[in-house]
């Protein structure tokens, strides 16, 4: 009469060796290994498992994307979310003052929500862009050697905020000292520097900034 509890581990690997010693004491060797998987299917390595993620592609600040594995385990939840850009809400739509209708940066606004907003008698406006309550200035290293008072001038009534931020596009060469002055204007008005060297990516640090 068996008196061994067919749940144990241990029973079951009393009755593994009783099964040998009625045959001899042998085994081959893939009658064990079967063994083994019928009796611990649990500890069998998954394939999704032995992956390695850093054979996955690479992240980095402009693609914004997932490795495939991370992106499998996400797809519930994916589902019924919107990306960022998607919302229509205040906080996510970027305001732009109307003096900035013939920039070619909005050309490449594609990723995010905007919309035009001009200054009124009450409501002086003082920025070209309000990115998620971030007053953003734009500038281009051809119109700054042009005009050299003119975004000082604009920094004035935002200076009193330290979360600004100028966007400049270095369109021209031989920038270095004039990349030397916007430096110093930057750091004296409270204004984060963030050089382009185009107007797309003028835009994506826009839409960057949006997320």
């Amino acid at each position: 009469m068996n008196n061994t509890d067919p749940t144990s581990f241990k029973s079951i690997l009393a009755g593994v060796a009783k099964l040998r010693n009625e045959k001899g004491g042998t085994a081959d060797t893939g009658s064990q290994s079967q063994d083994k998987e019928a009796i611990l299917p649990s500890q069998q390595l998954q394939p999704q498992e032995s992956r390695s993620i850093g054979q996955s592609q690479v992240i980095n600040a402009f693609n914004q994307q997932k490795p495939k594995e991370w992106a499998d385990s996400d797809t519930t939840n994916d589902l019924n979310r919107k990306r960022p850009f998607k919302s229509a809400g205040p906080g996510k739509t970027v305001l732009v003052n109307t003096t900035q209708k013939e920039n070619p940066l909005l050309n490449h606004l594609k990723s995010t929500n905007w919309k035009y907003i001009s200054s009124t008698g009450v409501n002086k406006i003082y920025y070209d862009y309000m990115v998620r309550g971030r007053s953003v200035l734009f500038l281009t290293l051809t119109y700054h050697k042009l005009y050299v008072e003119y975004i000082s001038r604009r920094m004035q009534p935002l200076s009193k905020n330290e979360n600004n931020i100028l966007i400049f596009i270095v369109d021209d060469n031989n920038p270095e000292d004039t990349l030397n002055d916007i430096t110093k204007l930057c750091m004296f008005n409270g204004f984060t520097l963030l050089l382009a060297f185009n107007f797309e990516q003028a835009a994506k640090y826009i839409e960057y900034l949006n997320l």
